[in-house]
């Protein structure tokens, strides 16, 4: 009995974990299609004075500091992409 027990809890485990990936990753093309206006697939300073929950973070997460936030560098943040995601 305990044997299917830690089979369950390690599924559960790799379900939850996984839908947090999944959410995370829609978040982040969410915000991005909300704030690319020149639609060229990033967040420039520019766009993202929208969000001002994002344009503090800006610095930060443009870790290449080509002025732009790609979906690579959005996704790094789990709390920005979550955040800045709105319907």
């Amino acid at each position: 009995m305990k044997r299917i027990e830690k089979v369950f809890l390690i599924l559960l485990t790799i379900i939850a974990v996984q839908s947090v990936a999944v959410a995370n990753a829609n978040a982040t093309e969410s915000t991005i299609a909300r704030l690319d206006a020149d639609l060229d697939g990033q967040v420039s300073l520019k766009e993202a004075v929208s969000d001002t929950q994002l344009l503090r973070k800006f610095a930060r997460l443009d870790n290449n500091k080509d002025g732009k936030l790609s979906k690579q560098e959005l996704s790094g943040d789990e709390f920005v992409a979550q955040a800045t995601a709105k319907p």
